[in-house]
């Protein structure tokens, strides 16, 4: 007995990560230097946008306000306490209701780096894949489009202030919404960047595949069997990682 335990901690460091809850996410997961990854808070929303806007200015007020409103990410919290399966029901409730815009805030991830006396240093902002709902909509497969919301994830927007930068906060944001998406059974997590932040390299150090401007991805095959191509807007680059 005692052989088998000393053998299972030396495998320990090679183990996977600790498993995401709910109170995890919301209490704050290790990051660098002391820092703590977790959930934004309704009196964050304001530091929240803030941060954001240093990566992108298409960030809709609408997500602030579900921020500030503690709606934003509600049903991602739902996921991690009873499994990825439970963001069918109310998704498709949503649908038949007209009210899939609220569906998609209560989808959406919104994380930030806090430091060791409470300072907001980063953020990022994960979203229901709008692109791709909308491509395989064009493409006739209507009946397909909840489940791309089911398996698919754009990351929006990460920044990090300049005075934290250089130390891993985006990484270490980066690593804990890939595990959330992962836990909760999504198998795509994509973004965009402009072309002249020239930020390839520190997405493909993470594990992302970086395209070339005006190349795209198959993201259809695996929703419908036929392949849909995606790519990022004019003056941007895609980058994607699958499961």
């Amino acid at each position: 007995m005692a052989k088998k335990a000393k053998q299972r901690r030396r495998r320990s460091p090679h183990s996977p990560s600790v498993r995401i809850t709910r109170q995890r996410l919301m209490d704050g997961l290790s990051g660098p230097d002391g820092t703590r990854v977790r959930l934004a808070r309704p009196e964050e929303s304001a530091r929240f946008g803030e941060l954001l806007t240093l990566a992108t200015e298409e960030i809709e007020q609408a997500h602030i306000d579900a921020v500030a409103a503690g709606q934003c990410g509600t049903w991602l919290l739902d996921g991690l306490m009873q499994g990825g399966e439970a963001l069918t029901d109310p998704l498709v409730r949503a649908a038949a209701s007209g009210q899939l815009q609220d569906g998609a805030l209560a989808m959406s991830l919104p994380m930030v780096a806090e430091e060791r006396d409470g300072t907001l240093t980063g953020a990022l902002l994960g979203l229901p894949p709008g692109a791709v709902v909308q491509t395989v909509r064009e493409a006739g497969y209507e009946q397909h489009s909840l489940l791309a919301m089911l398996k698919y994830a754009k990351i929006k927007g990460l920044a990090v202030a300049e005075e934290a930068r250089r130390r891993g906060v985006g990484g270490a944001l980066l690593k804990r919404c890939i595990q959330v998406y992962w836990q909760l059974n999504f198998v795509l997590l994509y973004g965009g960047f402009e072309i002249e932040r020239a930020l390839g390299p520190y997405y493909a150090r993470h594990g992302f595949t970086v395209l070339n401007p005006g190349e795209t991805t198959d993201v259809g095959f695996v929703l419908t069997g036929r392949p849909i191509g995606l790519g990022a807007g004019p003056g941007e680059q895609l980058f994607y990682r699958w499961r």
